[in-house]
Formats: C-alpha cells, structure tokens, sequence
C-alpha cells in the first residue's frame, strides 16, 4: 500500500500523550506496516526505528506495548488491518469492473466513452474568438505609416526607461 488514510482528529485523540520520540516510533512503524502488509517482530521493529539511546528504546517498547498486538508471527495494529482490508476490497471492485466492462464478451463499441459527451460538445468551426466587447481591426484602416510610429514610439518609451535606470 503506497498511501493510507490518516484521521487527524482519531490519531490526536489515541496520540495526545505522546511524546515527540514516541510519535516518531508511532510513525515509522505504521509506515512500515502499511507498506509491507505483514507482521513485523521486535527485532524489525528496532531496526526500524534506529533508537540510540536509553529513552528511544524506551519509546519503542511503550509504543509496541500501547499500540500494537504481538500475534506470534510479529506485531499488528488493528486500525491498520482494517485499512488494508479496506484497501483491497476496493482494488478488488474496481479490478472486477474494469474486467467486465472491457471482457472480450462485450461489444465495447456498445459502450461510452468518458468524454463522448464533451467531445462533441466542443466542436466548433470558428477558430477565432468571438469577442463582444471589441472593435475588429479590419474595420479601421491602419496605414504602414501609423504602425511605424507606434512601433517608434513604443522603442523610444523603452531606450528612455533603459537610459534612466543606466547611466553611463
């Protein structure tokens, strides 16, 4: 599992007494579980969480004691279990619809696609905007001369911009 679901307000209400270290086990831990989808053992779980000194091994233990239930084959977290089983009975659904709608058996030409609606909806002859708002250029006449001047007037805004800001 690459991502599960993390209930701010449950995991505030079963964590508000723990400490910084201990939410950092708490962590690591469920990450792993959730990645792996198995049990780990105590051994695992320290190598895991890497603690270093009295205080994190003491983390370790508290939270694999408080939060975590050792089966034999290696810890779980209930909360965790029920996620996972959430997880794939989901991908199973949607592996079986995906499978029925597309199975050989079907005429997928029957079917409709996603965007058959908005595709046709779409289409359009006109490749120009339709503006309400605006003039249209064709209907003035702008001689060469005019769009010199304006492009000369717009190079004589910038050289005096350019000559403020650089004086040599």
């Amino acid at each position: 599992m690459n991502f599960y679901p993390r209930h701010l307000g449950d995991y505030a209400k079963d964590t508000h007494h723990l400490s910084l270290v201990e939410h950092g086990v708490l962590n690591l831990l469920l990450d792993r579980l959730y990645s792996s989808e198995k049990p780990f053992s105590r051994k695992e779980a320290y190598q895991i969480c890497r603690p270093s000194s009295k205080t994190e091994k003491q983390a370790v233990e508290r939270v694999l004691t408080d939060y975590f239930v050792d089966t034999g084959a290696g810890f779980i977290n209930h909360r965790a279990l029920r996620e996972i089983e959430k997880y794939h009975e989901k991908s199973n659904k949607a592996r079986q619809s995906a499978m029925s709608r597309w199975s050989p058996e079907k005429d997928a030409n029957a079917m409709r696609t996603h965007s058959e609606r908005n595709a046709k909806a779409m289409l359009s002859n006109n490749q120009y905007p339709i503006t309400n708002n605006q003039e249209s250029v064709t209907n003035k006449s702008i001689t060469d001369s005019q769009r010199r001047n304006g492009l000369q007037s717009v190079n004589g805004s910038l050289s005096s911009i350019v000559r403020r800001l650089d004086p040599k």
